[in-house]
């Protein structure tokens, strides 16, 4: 049933303090009557719930209150007159605060007549919905079982009941469906949809959007089923809810053979977007796992073949002009910003430096993600420029690079291999620290004298002196050629 059918029962006196004609659309799935403070185990998403106010006793106690109903998923909130003898302001400021529709309850009857009335409402009308949605459930879990595809499954329900659909990820990608979505229509349905607080989720009368499986946790790699109508009722946002619970399903088929491919790719050789004249190189701090973002690159590049590098990266082959690689990645990816609360992604776009060094692209990816650090926002995605020494060295072939490393740095890495001084982390620290002896004991908790002995291995084995700025550069590229960022 719906909010509106319950302010609308004959003999109760129901009134609205707080929602509007869409609030009363909301489906009402249970009734749950609570008067504790802290209301989240006593209520469930998609109930009505009843309250005495009893809770209550100041201002700071409604907003939690409300504030903890809103996270919860609760449909409205049923307050009733008995305690107060009117519903006090700020319960009602409340839950226009955190837009909870707000019913009121008249001191003469009691919660378990509206309750009563809610449960002979919603019996008959709940066992035909089950019947209906089941029989429809198995129809379309034998079409698919038969090789029909979700895409069909969704055109067939849009089609029959009269509006347009889209299954499309949190990228804002479209995954089936024949509702035709522009990228000012998926910026706002996909930020909409990664920081709804409740599902059903309706925008502006025009959208109307519907998770796919997980609901309102990870939402990072979500799929969302998208209806455009002028009007629909709830019937059918229930049937498109009841095929996301099939799509939900098929997508678990759908990422067991992504998983299965991945382990097939990465046995090869990590350099397979070698193959393309422009790559991508991600990575990502925080929640978001190696996985997740790699599922996340290939829904935005259609499909790309992606493998894990050395540093634990996402690298994938891009077709396109890196700049409108670049443009796509920050466009689709971007979406992700409303979702992402505190963790960061970044990526770094590269074209083929020339026609004998396939793998310079990925360099050159590499060398942008990593600069892409230093640029500000949740999701930062750069293109290489050859506008430091270490993008024009990201060019150079790799055995290039290999020999003058090795050339410069062998002797060390050898030192190192044989007696584990750490004469190569004890340079890197001291090119950091931008040739600071105390910065650089600091960093390694180490003895100043350690530091000074250290680096005097390293001139003694390399020939070159750190006092000397073109020496100290001949060591900081070398010493970069050897990071998996170059390699």
């Amino acid at each position: 049933m719906l909010l509106r059918d319950v302010v609308e029962a004959p003999g109760l006196g129901i009134g609205v303090l707080h929602g509007d004609a869409e609030a009363l659309s909301r489906p009402v799935l249970r009734a749950c009557t609570t008067d504790m403070p802290d209301p989240t185990r006593y209520v469930s998403a998609g109930s009505l719930v009843f309250t005495g106010l009893v809770w209550r006793r100041s201002a700071e106690d409604s907003d939690l209150f409300v504030k903890r109903l809103v996270r919860a998923g609760v449909t409205a909130m049923a307050a009733g007159e008995a305690l107060h003898g009117r519903i006090p302001d700020d319960v009602i400021e409340a839950c226009a605060r955190h837009r909870m529709p707000l019913l009121v309850v008249p001191d003469e009857v009691p919660f378990s007549r509206v309750i009563e009335y809610m449960t002979g409402h919603m019996a008959g009308a709940r066992m035909d919905r089950l019947q209906t949605g089941l029989a429809r459930q198995r129809q379309w879990l034998a079409a698919v079982a038969d090789g029909r595809s979700v895409g069909e499954l969704l055109d067939g329900l849009a089609q029959q009941l009269g509006v347009e659909s889209a299954l499309i990820t949190s990228t804002g990608v479209t995954v089936a469906g024949g509702a035709e979505l522009d990228d000012a229509e998926l910026d706002r349905i996909t930020a909409a949809a990664l920081t709804a607080d409740r599902f059903p989720l309706r925008l502006d009368g025009d959208f109307t959007v519907l998770p796919v499986g997980r609901g309102l946790t990870d939402r990072i790699d979500a799929w969302f089923l998208v209806i455009r109508h002028d009007e629909s009722g709830p019937e059918c946002v229930e049937a498109f809810s009841e095929l996301a619970a099939v799509v939900a399903l098929d997508r678990i088929r759908r990422d067991e053979r992504r998983r299965v491919a991945w382990e097939i790719t990465d046995r090869t050789p990590t350099v397979r977007a070698a193959d393309s004249r422009v790559a991508v190189v991600a990575e990502a701090e925080g929640r978001i796992s190696p996985d997740v973002l790699r599922g996340l690159v290939e829904d935005v590049l259609d499909g790309a073949v992606t493998s894990i590098d050395a540093a634990n990266r996402v690298v994938a082959p891009a077709i396109g002009s890196d700049v409108d690689v670049a443009r796509l990645l920050s466009r689709r990816l971007g979406r992700l910003a409303p979702a992402l609360r505190g963790d960061r992604m970044f990526v770094g776009v590269g074209g083929q430096s020339s026609d004998d060094d396939p793998a310079g692209a990925v360099r050159a990816a590499a060398s942008a993600c990593a600069a892409a650090h230093n640029d500000p926002g949740p999701v930062a995605v750069r293109r290489a420029e050859l506008d430091s020494a270490l993008d024009l060295l990201s060019t150079l072939p790799d055995e290039l690079r290999r020999a003058y490393a090795d050339r410069l740095l062998g002797g060390v890495v050898e030192h190192d291999r044989r007696t584990d001084a750490g004469l190569l982390a004890t340079l890197e620290a001291f090119l950091d620290c931008d040739g600071s002896w105390r910065r650089t004991a600091d960093r390694l908790h180490v003895h100043l004298n350690t530091v000074r002995y250290r680096i005097g291995r390293v001139e003694a084995l390399t020939g070159r002196s750190l006092a000397r700025t073109g020496d100290r550069f001949d060591l900081y590229l070398a010493l970069r050629s050897l990071e998996p960022a170059l390699a």
